[in-house]
């Protein structure tokens, strides 16, 4: 199950990072870039990875 909360850890840290950056592209007035499928990639790990956490079983 550590690989659970390891997964968890590095999707948490890229969503809060890309978070942060679009909250300061928006008070800049900059055009916010990303990958939408990279995101989508990380919101699906960082939930399949929530999932097994509080189930108790290792997805990964």
């Amino acid at each position: 199950m550590g690989v659970n909360y390891l997964v968890l850890l590095f999707t948490s840290l890229y969503l809060a990072g890309t978070f942060l950056y679009y909250k300061y592209a928006k008070k800049k007035g900059i055009e916010f870039r990303y990958k939408p499928f990279y995101l989508l990639a990380v919101i699906v790990l960082f939930l399949f990875s929530l999932y097994g956490i509080i189930v108790g079983k290792q997805f990964f």
